[in-house]
């Protein structure tokens, strides 16, 4: 029975502390998603996979950072490799114009 309860509790845990993270990934990739689609004409499917791609990004980044004490520059290492990565993936369904407006207005959206 205790190992049932302690199996149930860790898994909520688990659980609790996943969706907040999913929710700043979630709340920033919106903020930039209507930044660029406040700025970009783009369609409906172009928008979806520009979403799933900027939320995978930021939540991919909080986990590898978030409560590990990295220095700056391993913060850095890790902020460059998702970018890189980000912009394949974009490359992968957007012009090269496309991809570097996009990342323009993602980065002016962080700012506001």
């Amino acid at each position: 029975m205790k190992k049932i309860i302690l199996t149930c509790a860790f898994a909520i845990f688990a659980f609790v502390s996943q969706a907040q993270e999913n929710k700043f990934a979630a709340k920033r990739s919106a903020n930039a998603l209507e930044y660029i689609s406040s700025n970009m004409d783009l369609s409906e499917s172009d928008m979806e996979f520009l979403k799933e791609t900027l939320y995978n990004k930021y939540a991919s980044n909080a986990s590898k950072i978030r409560g590990k004490n990295l220095t700056q520059d391993e913060k850095k290492a890790i902020y460059r490799a998702a970018y890189k990565e980000t912009r394949t993936k974009l490359m992968s369904v957007f012009s090269k114009e496309q991809v570097n407006m996009i990342t323009k207005f993602e980065r002016e959206s962080m700012k506001k």
